[in-house]
């Protein structure tokens, strides 16, 4: 049950991000002085496929 749950709450999160105007930083460096600025937490998303 909860394996099938994950992609369901994944879905919501991106829903969510994209109705509220989440624009994504694709530098690190500029992304964390401004969370640091506006007083943001951050959320890294990342992968690899070896």
């Amino acid at each position: 049950m909860k394996l099938c749950a994950l992609p369901v709450i994944a879905l919501l999160a991106a829903l969510q991000a994209h109705a509220g105007g989440v624009t994504w930083e694709k530098s690190f460096e500029e992304a964390k002085v401004k969370a640091g600025l506006e007083g943001r937490l951050m959320y890294l998303d990342f992968f690899t496929d070896w």
